[in-house]
Parts: C-alpha cells; sequence; structure tokens
C-alpha cells in the first residue's frame, strides 16, 4: 500500500493506542474489576458488584482513551477504597491498585 493512503481497516479508529492499554490506571481499573467480580457471586455482594463493574467499564473506556484523565482516576481509586471496605481479605490486591494509580511499581 502507497504511503500516502489510509489504513484499510475500518476499525483503526475504533482501537486504543498500544500505550493507552499498558498505562498504569488502565491496569488498576483491570485489577479492580476482577477484584469486584470476583464478589459477584456472593449473595451479599451481587447487586452492588454489577453496579460497580459497569461503573468500572465505563472508566476503563475513559482511561484508555486518555490514561491522565483525573476525574477516571479518582473514580477508581474512590471506588477500590470502598471495596477495601467490603472484601477485607484482599488486602494486597487493593493495595497495588493503589500503587498503580499512584505510578509506583512494585516486582
Amino acid at each position: 500500500m502507497p504511503p500516502d493512503e489510509p489504513d484499510s481497516d475500518p476499525n483503526a479508529e475504533a482501537l486504543p493506542s498500544i500505550g493507552s492499554l499498558d498505562a498504569p490506571a488502565v491496569a488498576a481499573a483491570k485489577m479492580l474489576g476482577g477484584l469486584i467480580a470476583a464478589c459477584r457471586g456472593e449473595d451479599v455482594h451481587r447487586t452492588r458488584a454489577e453496579v460497580d463493574l459497569r461503573a468500572i467499564q465505563d472508566i476503563q473506556r475513559k482511561l484508555q482513551a486518555d490514561p491522565h484523565d483525573a476525574a477516571a482516576r479518582q473514580w477508581v481509586r474512590q471506588l477500590a477504597q470502598t471495596w477495601s471496605f467490603r472484601v477485607r481479605d484482599n488486602t494486597r490486591s487493593i493495595r497495588r491498585i493503589f500503587d498503580l494509580l499512584d505510578g509506583i511499581s512494585r516486582r
């Protein structure tokens, strides 16, 4: 294909950039979504988990478009704080989410 022709992939604009997929805030939102999804099977958490999983999907879309979106990052932080009180046995996972949001890399 000559360099002056546009890319023929019709979904090219719909795909997020590779850098945004690797962004720490996106990873934090995905981790939180996994934690919430694991709680969905418990009767005590089911309703709240369903609502918050829909919120996580919205947050992920926002962060994939702009990984530095302050409002979306704050939303993840607030949900993580809320779930840290609901699920006290996953403190390490919650701490990792906060570390990602704060830009701390622990390996």
